[in-house]
């Protein structure tokens, strides 16, 4: 650092903020545990039971935003400090930032990867099941029996790697560990033309470094595919505006409706980026129906198999209508709620078909009927939606025998859901410092910040219609991470 630099330099603020982040540091590893230490002040600690669990990360979560505020307002974590110490990502190449990235983020999941518990667990299994049975020709069933439940993006993309590699674990993992990496470089390269390039390598990194991004490359779930899916489908959208770029986006929205069919709502995403970036009201429903048409049209055999099977209209699955009734019904809690039980209509209903419509007809009319408490579940959805990130390591202890519930207790769980915190302190400040670009455009790049926003907001509506989890909120996680990045990077405009 030349001489001048370390003249300049604001030592004192740094060793504050290398203290405050080691108080952090503390928290994250739980060696202080705020949860239950504000336990201490209330009638009850938090209960032991795996419906808890939501509850004390998001108690956990706060207190680690109270910790940062707290600190904030004594004089730590200044901004211009911040600046300075994440200034190396404002030099360097686009490409060189890009590899650089990719690089780490594969490292990173493919270093959890050889130390995680051996996929597949929890719905992995199923996952697995349907995949050996395309693999072997047998065909998209269950039990012999041709299925549509669950949606045949993933299960028949992990055939493909058995048919070649056969029944093996490892090529899958490899698979989703590259998409997680690429999901970070094609994220860096969108956030470009709304935040800039130093935000935008910062974002990029802080999705690469991500605990939850990371370990869910290990897990036999969508989630990677599908987050990689939307990033790609807003960078298609993003950097081509002519034809072609609708045209790639569509294609990328029937991949990730093939995935999970919540990605049915990218052309209104698509249409709602547009508008805010200026495009016009003709130009803009244009390419949102150019992405709608092609997405449309690459799912049609999907669902011209499932008619000739069901003998009824099936777009993509039979677990959509079941999954309205769970978020839909009088004893709904926002969250999964599929009691097997008598008191369940669907579970004592026999046949995919019979119980989607079923499910179907009992959530509409309960909509119809209960607007108020229809309204008011929108409340516990999103917090389901967005309130922990641990249910990656909720997983870890399943096959161990252990309670989910004490496994997402865990340090890996805490260190994930403190990161977490971080990620939603920094998105908070992000919209208010730059609150004035939400909707217009910075003067060096053309799009403002609710083009990139359009996309999660998309997503985040549909699980306000049906329920909420913590891993449905996967895919929104690197758009957050785009507007908490330019909030430490980014003087107020």
């Amino acid at each position: 650092m030349p001489e001048a630099a370390l003249r300049r330099w604001d030592w004192r603020g740094a060793t504050w903020n290398v203290v405050a982040a080691a108080g952090l540091g503390f928290v994250a590893a739980g060696l202080f545990d705020i949860p239950a230490f504000l336990a201490g002040f209330t009638p009850r600690a938090e209960a032991t039971g795996a419906a808890f669990v939501v509850a004390g990360q998001i108690r956990w979560g706060a207190g680690v935003a109270a910790a940062f505020f707290v600190l904030r307002a004594v004089g730590l974590f200044k901004l211009n400090v911040i600046r300075n110490l994440l200034s190396p990502f404002g030099r360097g190449s686009t490409v060189g930032w890009a590899l650089a990235i990719f690089v780490v983020a594969l490292a990173l999941r493919l270093a959890y990867a050889a130390s995680a518990e051996p996929p597949p667990i929890s719905d992995g299994i199923h996952y697995d099941r349907l995949a050996r049975d395309l693999a072997a020709g047998r065909g998209y069933a269950g039990d012999g029996v041709p299925t549509a439940y669950r949606p045949v993006g993933y299960p028949a993309a992990i055939a493909y790697f058995y048919l070649f590699f056969g029944p093996r674990y490892l090529p899958v993992i490899l698979f989703q560990s590259i998409l997680g990496a690429a999901t970070a470089s094609f994220l860096m390269l969108l956030a470009r033309e709304s935040v800039g390039d130093a935000p935008a390598r910062v974002a990029g990194a802080v999705i690469a470094l991500c605990p939850s991004q990371v370990a869910y490359a290990a897990r036999f779930f969508p989630a990677v595919m599908l987050a990689f899916l939307v990033v790609a489908a807003a960078f298609a959208f993003v950097k081509a505006r002519g034809l072609w770029g609708a045209l790639g986006a569509g294609l990328l929205t029937a991949a990730a409706t093939l995935v999970a069919p919540v990605s049915m709502v990218l052309p209104a995403a698509a249409f709602a980026c547009d508008l805010c970036r200026g495009t016009g009201l003709k130009r803009a429903l244009a390419r949102g129906a150019v992405v709608a048409g092609v997405a449309a049209v690459a799912v049609a055999p999907w669902t011209y198999r499932n008619w000739r099977v069901f003998g009824a209209l099936v777009p993509v699955s039979t677990n959509g209508s079941l999954s309205l009734w769970v978020g839909n019904n009088p004893n709904a809690t926002g969250t999964l709620y599929y009691p097997l039980s008598p008191v369940n209509p669907l579970f004592m209903t026999e046949g995919e078909l019979p119980r989607d419509r079923l499910g179907r007809e009992l959530a509409w009319y309960f909509i119809r009927n209960e607007r108020a408490q229809f309204l008011m579940l929108t409340v516990p959805k999103f917090v389901y939606t967005y309130g922990a990130d641990v249910s990656a390591f909720q997983l870890e202890g399943i096959a161990r025998g252990t309670e989910p519930a004490d496994s997402a207790r865990g340090f890996a769980a805490r260190v994930a859901q403190t990161y977490y915190a971080l990620m939603w302190v920094g998105f908070v400040l992000g919209l208010v410092k730059l609150r004035g670009r939400v909707f217009t455009p910075s003067l060096s790049r053309g799009a403002p910040l609710a083009a990139l926003l359009a996309w999660p907001v998309a997503l985040t509506l549909v699980y306000l219609i049906f329920f909420g989890q913590d891993r449905f909120h996967f895919p929104m996680l690197p758009f957050i991470a785009v507007v908490a990045a330019a909030a430490f990077l980014q003087r107020r405009r």
